[in-house]
């Protein structure tokens, strides 16, 4: 496998708040296109892990490289690297789904009004949201605030996406249309690393699955290896009380 069919390399990542060990000498990389679902108790580091990819979290020690070129570094462009990394975060409650997602497109970017326009609406229309796009978060379900999060992330054509539990503040009947979203950018080919509980969405969605305990990984493989084979006991534990 060539540099290039690596996404996203994590090397030797460790990361500690004050005295509290969050990660322990993680490595794991990602390959263009792929699809990864990291699973986990909480306090297992997979969040963490995740916000360490986007530099929200600061590592301790180790690297951490984005289509080969390092973002640890001392002269890492944070702006720069946020460009090609997506990630879903709360709407700002003041700005209509439409603004939110043509905020950052505007000062990060510096597209045009006109443009950013454009595009906000195609992504609204690809997450299914068009005719909601002068509402107010406020006006929106949980599950439609979700997926304008991810209009607005993919707005900024990230080469990678990151979801952080996604789903897990929403009623069960919600989940569907952020799962739905998640499905097709899968199907559609970008590379995404999920941190969720949603057990169905990984076994059919995940081209790998990784489970985090205590800030390790303990152990990886493809859904059917991991749900159906797992090969340590504390996977099985795990699998075995979220079933």
């Amino acid at each position: 496998m060539g540099e290039t069919d690596v996404m996203v390399s994590i090397q030797h990542l460790s990361k500690s708040f004050g005295d509290t060990v969050v990660l322990r000498d993680v490595s794991v990389d990602v390959k263009r296109g792929e699809v990864v679902v990291v699973l986990g108790p909480s306090g297992s580091g997979k969040s963490t892990m995740l916000r360490c990819i986007n530099l929200l979290e600061k590592p301790t020690g180790g690297h951490i490289f984005i289509e080969g070129v390092e973002i640890t570094g001392p002269d890492t462009n944070v702006d720069k690297l946020r460009e090609h990394v997506g990630m879903v975060f709360h709407l700002f409650p003041h700005l209509t789904a439409k603004k939110n997602v043509m905020l950052a497109q505007r000062k990060v970017l510096k597209r045009s009004n006109e443009e950013a326009e454009r595009i906000a609406l195609e992504q609204l229309e690809r997450v299914g949201l068009a005719e909601r796009a002068d509402y107010l978060p406020a006006q929106l379900s949980g599950g439609q605030q979700q997926r304008v999060a991810i209009a607005r992330a993919l707005a900024m054509d990230p080469h990678v996406m990151l979801f952080d539990e996604a789903t897990s503040a929403l009623d069960p009947e919600l989940v569907r249309g952020v799962l739905d979203v998640m499905r097709s950018l899968a199907e559609g080919g970008m590379t995404m690393v999920v941190v969720t509980h949603e057990m169905g969405f990984a076994r059919e969605v995940a081209d790998r699955v990784i489970f985090m305990e205590d800030g390790v990984i303990v152990e990886e493989g493809t859904p059917t290896e991991v749900f159906d084979h797992p090969k340590h006991e504390r996977t099985k534990d795990f699998l075995g009380h979220i079933k």
